[in-house]
Formats: C-alpha cells, sequence, structure tokens
C-alpha cells in the first residue's frame, strides 16, 4: 500500500486500485490462469472494501499479441466476470 492505493509489481503484471476505486491490470508477459484468477480475486475484494456499494470496475490492458495468444479459458473467465459477477469490465488492447 502506498498512499493508499493498492499495488501490485511483478514482471508479468501490474495491478493497482486508484483513489477512484477503479482497479486496472495491465499485463505484460503472459501468465498462467491460475494466475490470472487469483489476480481478479484479490483485486476485486479490494474494489469491494473501498467502494462499499456500486458496480466493481476493472480496466484491463493487454497487447494485441498477447490477447491473440490467450487461452479460451482465460477469455471465458474474463467475459463470466463480467456477466456473472457484477464488474463493469474495460478491455484496452495496446500496440506495440
Amino acid at each position: 500500500m502506498t498512499e493508499g492505493v493498492f499495488i501490485r509489481k511483478t514482471a508479468n503484471y501490474r495491478a493497482w486500485v486508484d483513489e477512484a476505486g477503479i482497479g486496472r491490470i495491465r499485463i505484460l508477459r503472459r501468465i498462467n490462469f491460475k494466475t490470472l484468477a487469483s489476480l481478479f480475486e484479490e483485486l476485486h475484494g479490494e474494489i469491494k472494501n473501498r467502494i462499499k456499494e456500486g458496480k466493481v470496475n476493472i480496466v484491463f490492458y493487454i497487447s494485441k499479441s498477447l490477447y491473440e495468444e490467450m487461452s479460451v479459458n482465460a477469455k471465458d473467465f474474463l467475459g463470466f466476470c463480467q456477466s456473472c459477477m457484477g464488474i463493469k469490465f474495460e478491455l484496452v488492447l495496446i500496440e506495440l
């Protein structure tokens, strides 16, 4: 925790929740499905603690090449998060 902002940094991703309670995940390199699910779980809990009510908002940043390599399970999981968990989910594809 730095200045009230939740941050997780690894060589493969960056995840943070800003002061407005919006979660952001930036994928830098390939990660496995278990890591992705754990990251969403941790970020979701942190956001819920901060906003108390309303929809959880998560912005997911990933390069086009990594998105194209992403497994069907991971893509389905992201769809599940949006449709079944009440998460407002934004996907931003980055050109490198």
